[in-house]
């Protein structure tokens, strides 16, 4: 994730004017001009803010505004970039920031507690502005039955680095875990597939296609058309052109078979499918793209991950993590066609 920044204000001069405030209205080094303490101060990474917060209530003040974020965007021109890991369920453990250009760890508060739940896994988190999302994911509920079995979830929280703090948001329409997700266009998440699934359970688990997103100016879910099959365990992405957006679903696991009726096991998705989207009406229809892997290739599709290239904007590496192994789907099908299309 990419270090957070704050959403614009309405207007140019309201932010200046909120700037000024704020560096007016404290003395944060003596013996320095305001605005040169402003500028220090605004160097310092956010690994280190939380403890240097507590040296004094302006330092406090100023470390906590929405004016240090927009003075280390003006000031650097600049983003350094910051690993979040969630080492187990955010709600007992915290989460854990590192930033790789100082190498340097920073705790995060865990999520609001449910004392009916335990045991998240599986669900989704991203980043977008000054905000961390979690959502979804699998858990242990002491009120369901039987209680040995994994439920999806349909939370959703937000975490705040200005405020450093969680809040919990509108739930998703439909509770899923393992599913694919991605931040679109014009403040908008998109959610596809999922099911509920548990790590100790390799194959016992549901599946699902709907397919929802979320408006994070309006905090309301609204559900699309559903995927053209069930899909758990995919991976999600968001391709931008000018006139046209794709919310990209491929990989994870699809109808379940049992061998001799009794041991479960899952059916790898070879393929994906791709909703195109209308940038102008914000509309858009699944399409299937075709096969990542030649028949043969692989039997059991693994776990795959999007890298997203900021210099070829548009056009993310697509991998397949395999034991010690790396695959790539090239030669089969590319971003924005299918195999057919390609030799067409």
């Amino acid at each position: 994730m990419t270090e957070p920044e704050p959403p614009p204000f309405s207007s140019a001069s309201s932010s200046v004017v909120e700037e000024v405030e704020i560096v007016e209205s404290l003395t944060l080094i003596p013996g320095l001009p305001k605005d040169v303490a402003a500028l220090i101060l605004s160097l310092i990474p956010y690994s280190h803010q939380a403890r240097l917060k507590a040296t004094c209530k302006s330092w406090r003040l100023f470390l906590s505004s929405k004016t240090l974020r927009r003075l280390r965007l003006r000031e650097l021109c600049s983003q350094s970039h910051l690993l979040c890991i969630f080492p187990q369920d955010p709600s007992l453990e915290s989460p854990f920031l590192f930033d790789r250009d100082n190498l340097a760890w920073a705790p995060l508060p865990t999520t609001p507690p449910n004392p009916h739940t335990y045991g998240l896994c599986n669900f989704t988190s991203l980043s977008i502005g000054a905000h961390l999302y979690v959502l979804g994911g699998s858990l242990f509920d002491t009120r369901s039955f039987p209680i040995d079995r994994p439920s999806p979830s349909s939370s959703t929280f937000r975490f705040d680095f200005t405020t450093h703090s969680w809040e919990s948001l509108a739930p998703m329409i439909h509770a899923r875990g393992s599913f694919a997700c991605a931040a679109g266009s014009n403040n908008h998440i998109l959610v596809a597939g999922g099911g509920s699934r548990h790590t100790v359970f390799s194959a016992a688990g549901t599946r699902m296609n709907s397919v929802e997103r979320y408006d994070i100016g309006k905090n309301e879910w609204v559900e699309l058309e559903r995927l053209p099959g069930m899909r758990a365990g995919c991976v999600g992405f968001f391709v931008e052109k000018e006139e046209k957006s794709g919310f990209w679903v491929m990989g994870g696991y699809g109808e379940e078979r049992t061998i001799g009726g009794v041991f479960p096991v899952d059916e790898y998705c070879r393929d994906a499918v791709v909703m195109q989207f209308n940038n102008s009406t914000g509309c858009g229809n699944w399409r299937e793209v075709g096969d990542m892997w030649e028949q043969g290739e692989k039997v059991r599709v693994g776990k795959i991950v999007v890298v997203e290239d900021h210099e070829r904007s548009g056009h993310p590496g697509v991998f397949m993590l395999d034991g010690n192994h790396i695959f790539s789907p090239s030669g089969v099908w590319t971003l924005g066609c299918s195999k057919d299309e390609e030799t067409g």
